[in-house]
C-alpha cells in the first residue's frame, strides 16, 4: 500500500518564489498546493492541508496576518500548522506573526535545509 504524500499549502504572490518552493518540497516527496493570495488560500485550505507556508504581503486586501487569525480561529483548521515565510525582518513583524498562530516565521531569503527542517518538524 503507497504511503500517502504530505500536503503542502503555499500561499505567495510571487511566481518565482511558489516555483523554487514547490520545487524543493515536492524533490523531499510533499504534494503541494498553491495560492497567489489570502483568498485563494482560506479556497485551497478547505482541502485541509497537513502544513501551510504562508507569506505575509499579499495583493487583495488580505495579508498573511489575516489568513492566519482567521484559520486558528476556525475549529476545522486551527490545528493545521502555519509557517511565516516573509521578507518583513523585524523583531516586531516576526512577533505579529507568532501571536498570528505561526509555529515558526522564516526570514526571505531563506535557507532550504533551514525550511525543510521545519517542515519536517511541524508536519502532522
Amino acid at each position: 500500500m503507497p504511503i500517502e504524500k504530505k500536503r503542502i499549502l503555499i500561499v505567495d504572490d510571487e511566481v518565482d518564489t511558489l516555483s523554487l518552493l514547490r520545487t524543493i518540497l515536492e524533490y523531499e516527496g510533499f504534494e503541494i498546493w498553491e495560492a497567489l493570495n489570502g483568498k485563494e488560500a482560506l479556497e485551497q485550505v478547505q482541502k485541509i492541508p497537513d502544513l501551510i507556508l504562508l507569506d505575509i504581503k499579499m495583493p487583495g486586501g488580505l495579508s498573511g496576518l489575516d489568513v492566519c487569525h482567521r484559520l486558528k480561529k476556525d475549529e476545522i483548521y486551527k490545528n493545521i500548522p502555519i509557517i511565516i515565510f516573509s521578507a518583513k525582518i523585524l523583531s516586531h513583524d516576526i512577533e505579529l506573526g507568532l501571536q498570528a498562530g505561526a509555529v515558526e516565521y522564516i526570514t526571505k531569503p531563506f535557507s532550504s535545509k533551514e525550511l525543510i527542517r521545519l517542515v519536517n518538524l511541524h508536519i502532522q
